[in-house]
């Protein structure tokens, strides 16, 4: 995700915090980095679903990349 913006409102919904907190606590690259992760999980997660060897929010309730 190369908008700033974007990131920040994408980052801000998924953990529910104000993205200026997101900005006060964490740098750009560190957001991108998360964001990165959060996207590999997810697919990993409908992968794992798919499969239906794990439970359907078993990843994403274990895994913060912040």
């Amino acid at each position: 995700m190369n908008d700033e913006k974007k990131l920040l409102e994408y980052m801000s919904n998924f953990y529910s915090i104000p993205a200026k907190k997101l900005t006060e606590t964490y740098t750009i690259d560190q957001l991108k980095d998360a964001y990165i992760e959060i996207e590999h999980k997810t697919k990993y997660q409908k992968h794992l679903n798919d499969k239906k060897d794990f439970p359907s929010e078993y990843l994403m309730r274990e895994f913060s990349p912040l």
